[in-house]
């Protein structure tokens, strides 16, 4: 009887380490006396809601799923998935998921999460938050230090366009994983430059460079046009005169020539607005915390 008794404190505690492995929900109570964030943080009258308002984590978990959308299992595979990231490209990465927004926006909840947690790699504070909101019905990606650069905002509007529908269709797990690893592949292909516009994502994530139809199939039929039309041109130069002007006698014609006379001008000057737009670049804002971000957003 005795060793049943062992036996089954064993196993309920071993239950509870599993447990307190994959639950990502657990969080710390902030106070006006404990606020619990960065020491660089400057904590102002104006910033002591936002702080009061963002869950205390371990910033370790990387995977917090608040809005219960994924499995033990899941959340596990997931933060493997992170952890090679942060490895592999020196960015650190957090997931969040939530039901309730109490912030002013997905981009608010996100940035305010990252800056009152302990989140970064670097004194940059580098690396990269995904938000899923329910609340909202919003995936957004908040960038921060090095991630700002490497994540441009044509890269994120790719990004959320290729993943997005997952989240229509109620499969976070594949959103989440797929979105981990177009992030990673867009590392290995490096800073953004104007010849983002070639690479394509593919369905599992993969950043690929689009094929040339236009160069392999394209360049020979508009070369062949070209050959056909001057072949074509040169046989209509070559021709017999059939034409009534041939027999015409030219010196019985009096051609009576008429000229206008200038007399003044009237110019108006239109001004012209011309604008630019960056191509590869990243916008920037701040968070309440005073520290810089990118990111983008995108309804699902």
């Amino acid at each position: 009887m005795k060793k049943f008794k062992y036996l089954l404190l064993i196993v309920i505690l071993f239950g509870c380490c599993i447990t307190s492995v994959s639950a990502s929900t657990n969080t710390f109570t902030r106070t006006e006396d404990n606020l619990l964030v960065s020491p660089d943080i400057t904590v102002t009258s104006r910033k002591l809601d936002n702080i009061l308002g963002t869950p205390a984590v371990d910033a370790s978990e990387k995977v917090y799923d608040f809005a219960e959308l994924l499995t033990p299992s899941e959340e596990e595979q997931i933060y493997n998935h992170i952890k090679k990231f942060i490895n592999k490209t020196d960015l650190d990465l957090a997931v969040v998921t939530i039901n309730d927004n109490n912030k002013f926006s997905a981009m608010e909840y996100a940035d305010d999460f990252y800056d009152y947690n302990d989140f970064g790699t670097d004194l940059e504070y580098s690396g990269v938050l995904f938000l899923v909101d329910m609340d909202t019905r919003e995936i957004y990606m908040s960038t921060t230090g090095k991630a700002i650069s490497m994540y441009s905002d044509y890269r994120i509007d790719m990004m959320l366009d290729a993943i997005y529908q997952d989240f229509s269709n109620e499969n976070y797990f594949n959103g989440i994983t797929k979105f981990v690893t177009i992030l990673e592949n867009y590392d290995t292909i490096g800073l953004p430059s104007n010849k983002d516009s070639k690479y394509a994502i593919g369905i599992n994530g993969e950043v690929y460079r689009k094929f040339p139809w236009f160069i392999v199939f394209g360049f020979p039929i508009v070369i062949t046009a070209i050959v056909i039309g001057v072949m074509i041109y040169k046989n209509k130069i070559v021709r017999v005169a059939t034409s009534s002007r041939e027999y015409l006698d030219k010196d019985s014609l009096k051609i009576k020539i008429v000229s206008d006379r200038l007399i003044s001008t009237n110019t108006v000057a239109i001004p012209i607005s011309t604008s630019s737009s960056g191509s590869g670049g990243s916008s920037h804002h701040s968070g309440s915390s005073g520290r810089s971000h990118g990111g983008g957003g995108h309804r699902f």
